[in-house]
């Protein structure tokens, strides 16, 4: 009952949500922008929110969207690839040791511009999913607030900047190898899809970080790699996948939030912009240093969430499984290792002051 009154009480929100987020997503598709379904909601619903008018993200959207996301994307994850992914290990082991080196650098800007301690900029700043930065940020006593505002914004702008710059900038655009031709096969779909609903649920039950979006992968290309023959994910299904991140991504901005906390938002802005250039930088020196595509490297090391930066890659059909490889490392290592080097780092700090004061 407690779940059916909550989604009376936000129904007229999401109804909004939708009022806005669709004919936007359809104007930026008419205008050809790159990722129009997922840009043109995330925007349009941000600004309404903003504005005072509360929006919702549908309930189970983000699962809806994960799930159709990974399917499509599993099938790029033919034999030929699979085999190829291990040639770029040393490349993907570089970009993630390069995400906690930027993470820290940027928790330095953060710490020094905004004045907020040293322990929610580094939470802040870490390129690791939003959420689970924010419980890692709550269990060792750091701030949640700025931690969310910044990985909200980060992601946010990546979304915007990084399908823009590889569309319009000039860089070099080249076709993931082995794309997927498949023909629509419904009954083959819809027991493929039934099988990554289930295996989502049941990784994101034993806690699988965006487990509706990997158990697909997996899934997916274990059938491929097997030889199974399975169908195409249909274009407007993918559309919808986008329509869905866009509205969760506009319903993050709670106006009474960002309002509360908008002193931080311009020093949440510069650590974003710092983190992007720096992680722009590193996409340039793997692209040269392991002869690698620079358009794949800039997705693949950019500091957006991996669902978001997997929909850029699917969108523009570039390197897909790679990017898909690259942003698995570094969530895993990254979520399972902050903690860590967190406390490594403040160990370290410790014995330098003591060493310092001669004790």
């Amino acid at each position: 009952m407690k779940q059916l009154s909550a989604f009376r009480d936000r129904l007229p929100g999401l109804v909004r949500a939708l009022l806005v987020g669709v004919p936007a997503g359809a104007l930026c598709d008419w205008l050809e922008t790159p990722i129009p379904w997922m840009i043109g909601p995330m925007v349009a619903v941000a600004a309404v929110n903003l504005m005072g008018r509360r929006v919702y993200a549908p309930p189970f959207g983000r699962e809806a969207g994960q799930v159709i996301l990974g399917s499509a994307v599993s099938l790029y994850f033919t034999p030929p690839v699979v085999a190829a992914l291990g040639a770029h290990l040393g490349a993907i082991a570089v970009s993630t040791a390069a995400a906690f080196l930027i993470g820290r650098l940027g928790a330095l800007t953060l710490s020094r511009v905004s004045g907020i301690d040293g322990k929610s900029a580094f939470f802040a700043s870490i390129p690791g999913g939003a959420m689970a930065m924010a419980v890692l940020a709550e269990r060792h006593g750091a701030m949640i607030a700025p931690v969310a505002v910044a990985h909200s914004l980060r992601v946010s702008i990546v979304v915007v900047v990084v399908p823009f710059a590889l569309t319009y900038g000039g860089i070099p655009l080249e076709s993931a190898p082995f794309r997927p031709s498949l023909p629509f096969d419904l009954p083959v779909f819809l027991a493929w899809m039934a099988g990554g609903v289930l295996a989502g649920g049941l990784s994101e039950k034993l806690g699988v970080h965006n487990g509706y979006l990997m158990a697909p992968i997996f899934l997916g290309a274990g059938l491929m790699v097997g030889g199974v023959e399975l169908s195409s994910v249909p274009r407007w299904l993918i559309d919808l996948a986008q329509l869905m991140f866009g509205l969760i991504l506009g319903a993050r901005y709670e106006r009474a939030f960002f309002v509360r906390y908008r002193l931080f938002v311009p020093f949440a802005l510069i650590n974003a912009v710092f983190v992007m250039a720096v992680s722009a930088a590193v996409a340039l020196g793997l692209a040269w240093l392991f002869d690698l595509s620079l358009a794949t490297m800039l997705i693949a090391t950019a500091p957006g969430g991996m669902a978001e930066m997997t929909i850029v890659a699917q969108a523009l059909h570039i390197g897909v499984p790679l990017v898909v490889a690259f942003h698995l490392f570094r969530v895993v290592v990254v979520n399972m290792g902050t903690q860590y080097i967190y406390a490594l780092a403040q160990w370290a700090r410790g014995r330098m002051r003591r060493a310092a004061a001669g004790e």
